[in-house]
Parts: structure tokens; C-alpha cells; sequence
């Protein structure tokens, strides 16, 4: 039930995620295109990635620490 419900926490944030860096994307590429240095291309390519695929680690890490250790014998 541990493992599902963390899934889900990492599956909805890195859709939730994924969508904000889409959008913020868009907007930023629509009027600004071309305004970015080529030699900041690759590191900005590289940031929005690791932001893409932290975001959801984290808050899977975090629900997992929130849940605690809880045996199911005690409940």
C-alpha cells in the first residue's frame, strides 16, 4: 500500500511538474525566442531537467518520511 501510495505522490507531481516547465517554456520561448545565449542553452537544458525529475524525488522522499514507520501489527 506504501509503495502505491508513493507512486502516485511521484506520478501526479512529475505530471504537475512536467506541465509548469512546459508552459513556462512556451511562454518564455514565444516572445523572448533566440534572446538566450547559445552557451547558456545546454546548461539551462540541463537545469530544467534535474528540475523536472528532483521536484517529484523530493516530494516522494518527503511523503515516504511523513508516512513514518509505522507497523501494522500496532494499528
Amino acid at each position: 500500500m506504501r509503495a502505491l501510495i508513493l507512486a502516485v505522490v511521484f506520478v501526479v507531481t512529475l505530471v504537475l511538474t512536467a506541465v509548469a516547465a512546459f508552459v513556462l517554456v512556451m511562454v518564455l520561448a514565444g516572445p523572448h525566442g533566440g534572446l538566450l545565449p547559445r552557451a547558456f542553452e545546454p546548461i539551462v537544458f540541463i537545469v530544467g531537467w534535474v528540475a523536472v525529475l528532483a521536484i517529484p524525488t523530493a516530494t516522494t522522499v518527503w511523503a515516504w518520511r511523513r508516512m513514518g514507520n509505522r507497523n501494522p501489527a500496532e494499528s
